[in-house]
Formats: structure tokens, C-alpha cells, sequence
């Protein structure tokens, strides 16, 4: 008996790094999950690991930066499953290592908009959800980056502090 059975969790970012080994572990505990990502090749191994290993997995590709996308992967996962019990917000980058001065607003925009605009996109959709059924957990992966800071990595120290304090503000809601 696992700690989530039973449960169903939506987690993005999940075709490789900490969402892969987040997707592989909620699955080893008994969760059935929803695989995030927008990288086919990605998305799919990971699905096909959690399969090999026993566990419940679909595969949504999707751009989290982007509302239609985001209200489809919630969608899709209540569709196949009937909840989300965990959405776990991990999908980001660190984008390119270069002085304040040098980042594009091209890359500038990407950074944020997965990085931040993902983490409220998918609670945007998530919460009433959540709240319809009677409650819900999110995760939101951070970063010391959206604490102290760091050189050459502006676009993403920021994205990392707007959501550590859109996590703070989303728990008092």
C-alpha cells in the first residue's frame, strides 16, 4: 500500500529531471499520473517507465506557458481519472547564462512565462477543481535563485521569486 493511493497527480515538466523522478516516485506510491510535458519523447519515456514499473500514467503534451494548453492538461487529466488530488508545478528553465544587460526580451518573456505564468496558469485551472471536490494539494518547484538571487540568471532568479510569493499568496487565498 502506497502513500498515494488512490490519488491522482498532474505534474509538468515531467519528461525529464525532477518532474521525471517526482512522476516515477508519485507512481511507485500508488498515484496515477498525468505526465506533463512538451517534449513528446520526453513525456511519452516517462510514461512508458512508470508502466514497465506497474504504475497508471497518461501523457499530455502541452506549453504550460499558454492558458489554452494549461486548461486542456487539467482537463484531460479529470476526463481520463475524475480529480486531481496533486498538481505539482515543476516545469521550468534557466534560460541563457548572461548578464542583465545582454538577455533578450525574447528570452526574457520565455523564462517568465513558463517559469511564472505556468505556476498560476496551472492553479488558475486547478483550484476550482480543487475546491469543487472537497480540496487538492500544489507544489510549486522553487528556487534559492528566487531568494538570494544570482548573477547571470536574472530572468529566472525573478521568475523563481514571483513564484515563491504567488505560492504564499494562493495559501493564504
Amino acid at each position: 500500500m502506497g502513500k498515494l493511493d488512490g490519488k491522482v497527480a498532474l505534474i509538468t515538466g515531467a519528461g525529464s529531471g525532477i518532474g521525471r523522478a517526482s512522476a516515477l516516485l508519485f507512481a511507485k506510491e500508488g498515484a496515477k499520473v498525468a505526465v506533463v510535458d512538451y517534449v513528446p519523447e520526453g513525456g511519452r519515456e516517462t510514461v512508458k517507465m512508470i508502466k514497465k514499473a506497474g504504475g497508471e500514467a497518461i501523457f499530455i503534451e502541452a506549453d504550460v506557458s499558454k492558458a489554452a494548453d494549461a486548461e486542456r492538461m487539467v482537463k484531460t487529466t479529470v476526463d481520463t481519472y475524475g480529480r486531481i488530488d496533486i498538481l505539482f508545478n515543476n516545469a521550468g528553465i534557466m534560460g541563457p547564462l548572461a548578464r542583465t544587460a545582454k538577455i533578450t526580451e525574447e528570452k526574457w518573456d520565455l523564462i517568465i512565462n513558463i517559469n511564472l505564468k505556468g505556476v498560476f496558469l496551472g492553479s488558475k485551472y486547478a483550484i476550482p477543481l480543487m475546491l469543487n471536490q472537497g480540496g487538492g494539494v500544489i507544489i510549486n518547484t522553487g528556487s534559492t535563485a528566487g531568494i538570494d538571487g544570482l548573477p547571470r540568471v536574472a530572468a529566472y532568479s525573478a521568475s523563481k521569486a514571483g513564484g515563491i510569493q504567488l505560492s504564499k499568496a494562493m495559501a493564504m487565498e
